[in-house]
């Protein structure tokens, strides 16, 4: 899908700088950019000295194989053939979940838009299609670990505090 925005470069002109915004379904091809984007967003937000060693090439196996399993889609948000943006979402099948009469629900990850592309829409557009291909595959339950930044967005399309808690030992 391809959209134009159109902003203003100065009140005072007309000129306008035309910005051709595409969301397209990541396939395997596309996992670099996938976790090119996931190793950014753990840089921004300190996580990066959590991750062993080598950890890109392990992302990048382990979703390539869910990806053959049908178990992870991501949607990258291109502007100008340059990708700004990027959101997940998993089908995870653990317990107690597993006992349930639909033994899945879907997990929302990697949502992570390049700073100076922040506030365009972005993350919720990505997020309306990742909602939509977890339907798809009959999810009927979604979880997502917010950022502080993000928890509005959440929100706003739905999400609600589930209660859990956690301990980091």
């Amino acid at each position: 899908m391809r959209i134009t925005n159109c902003w203003r470069k100065r009140k005072s002109e007309l000129e306008r700088d035309y910005t051709t915004m595409e969301i397209k379904k990541a396939e395997i091809k596309d996992l670099n950019l996938v976790v090119k984007m996931k190793m950014d967003m753990f840089r921004e937000v300190g996580s990066i000295v959590l991750l062993q060693d080598n950890a890109d090439e392990k992302i990048f196996a382990k979703y390539k194989e869910l990806y053959q399993e049908e178990k992870l889609c991501h949607y990258l948000i291109y502007e100008d053939d340059n990708v700004v943006a990027c959101g997940g979402a998993i089908i995870k099948e653990d317990v107690p979940f597993c006992f349930f009469k639909t033994p899945m629900y879907g997990y929302i990850m990697d949502v992570y838009c390049v700073p100076e592309k922040r506030r365009n829409g972005y993350a919720s557009r990505i997020m309306e299609e990742l909602i939509g291909w977890l339907q798809g595959k009959e999810i009927h339950n979604i979880k997502l670990k917010p950022s502080a930044k993000g928890r509005g967005l959440y929100e706003k399309l739905g999400f609600g505090n589930s209660g859990e808690m956690e301990l980091w030992l």
